[in-house]
């Protein structure tokens, strides 16, 4: 019995296989550069989150610079609250409260309503005492010490989310271009810690009268970008650990 002879294609045929290929590696590499658009996506939109957190880390250090440099700090005394009541259109009406902070300046009273915002009656503090900023040319303008860093946590907030977008957008990048670990420690975990790090040195920028300890005792952004810095460094460790074992 003869050996089979192997069958050639015809000419219509190859095209015919050619052109499949081709609409295969076209379709292949639209959905690649698909990937590689949304990746960029997620690093623009992690970008401008970042720009913002950025912003009112500026703010808290400009507002802590002119208190640290242009008020006074003197006593206060919790004197009363005031009740916020919900608003009856929304969900949430639980009515919350508001310290009233009583102290004396160049031998005048004067009050004023902290912002910060309590979801039970704070009887327990009427009668502490409480340190406070003073504008001296308008004793009329004051701010409790520990308010007066709000905007940080604003920043210590958004900065987390776009962390993690950036880190999304970057594995999808890295995985189209091919990402090593080496290139995921310098393009991901890097800027994410180095980030962080910025951030808290701005905050203390903002305390020239202390030393560097006092931001976080000062400023409560500083924690959270803290926290946010220390998953960061975790992990590129188990990153690393993960890729030694492949």
């Amino acid at each position: 019995m003869g050996k089979k002879k192997k069958r050639i294609p015809t000419e219509k045929e190859t095209l015919l296989h050619e052109e499949a290929v081709r609409k295969k590696q076209e379709k292949a590499e639209a959905k690649r550069i698909k990937r590689i658009k949304e990746a960029w996506w997620f690093i623009g939109v992690a970008c401008i989150m970042v720009a913002v957190a950025l912003g009112f880390t500026v703010w808290t250090v400009a507002r802590m610079y002119d208190y640290e440099t242009s008020y006074v700090t003197v006593n206060g005394t919790v004197s009363s609250y005031n009740v916020n009541h919900g608003s009856i259109s929304s969900r949430s009406s639980r009515n919350t409260y508001s310290l009233v902070i009583t102290y004396v300046f160049n031998d005048h009273e004067y009050k004023f309503s902290d912002t910060t915002s309590y979801h039970k009656r704070p009887t327990d503090m009427i009668g502490t005492t409480t340190e406070i900023y003073v504008n001296p040319k308008n004793p009329e303008n004051a701010k409790k010490v520990t308010t007066a860093d709000d905007p940080s946590i604003v920043s210590a907030i958004i900065f987390p989310f776009a962390a993690i977008v950036f880190t999304l957008g970057m594995l999808l990048l890295l995985q189209e271009k091919g990402g090593s670990l080496i290139k995921r420690l310098l393009l991901i975990w890097l800027p994410v810690f180095l980030l962080c790090i910025t951030n808290v040195l701005l905050f203390w920028i903002g305390l020239p009268h202390d030393g560097f300890s006092a931001v976080f005792a000062r400023v409560e952004g500083a924690i959270g970008y803290t926290v946010v810095g220390g998953v960061a460094v975790f992990a590129a460790l188990i990153d690393v650990i993960i890729s030694n074992r492949k």
